[in-house]
């Protein structure tokens, strides 16, 4: 029995000696020509582009505590589309929800508002790209410029009535002078 096995064995080592020895001649050949032809196939297809994307807009300034960022969306198609808008700020100077969800409407340019929260002043990028909601990234991401000046809000504010309250005094004043001289 043990010669039987012998014999099988080697009669197997043999078969697969024939086999490694054809596959690595043929394989060499046959892998050469395979990436041309994937190449030739994949440059000659062109993908269609997404008619919903971001339109890049100007400089946002941002001189609240909290407010929220427009973010222009253009959709070319006949249907309202549902879509994710991702925010990723380049720092920690505000913040935001990471996702925003949003309608465009159909054939039309529309605002989404986005949430955002001051948090300190300075210059932030923002990084805007939409997704559809099973995850699949749609055209190319967009940056977007901020200033975030938190306090000018308030500034503004106290200052007006700083300015408000200074004319009152000088109109009282002058009031109780005119009265005192007998010319009103």
């Amino acid at each position: 029995m043990s010669s039987v096995q012998s014999k099988l064995r080697a009669s197997l080592a043999a078969v697969a000696a024939s086999a490694v020895l054809l596959v690595s001649c043929a394989l060499p050949a046959a892998a050469a020509s395979v990436p041309k032809i994937a190449t030739q196939t994949i440059a000659s297809q062109t993908l269609p582009e997404f008619e919903i994307s971001i339109v890049p807009g100007s400089h946002i300034n941002l001189v609240s505590s909290a407010s929220r960022v427009p973010i222009q969306i253009r959709n070319g198609y006949d249907t309202d589309i549902r879509i994710f808008i991702w925010v990723r700020p380049s720092n920690l100077s505000i913040k935001m929800p990471a996702v925003f969800e949003f309608t465009a409407a159909a054939n039309t340019t529309s605002n989404a508002t986005i949430p955002v929260e001051a948090i300190a002043n300075g210059e932030v990028r923002l990084k805007v790209w939409l997704t559809s909601f099973s995850g699949v990234k749609i055209g190319k991401s967009t940056n977007l410029e901020m200033t975030v000046q938190r306090d000018v809000e308030s500034s503004i504010l106290i200052g007006f009535f700083v300015v408000v309250g200074a004319l009152g005094v000088i109109g009282t004043n002058r009031m109780l002078k005119r009265k005192k001289a007998g010319t009103v």
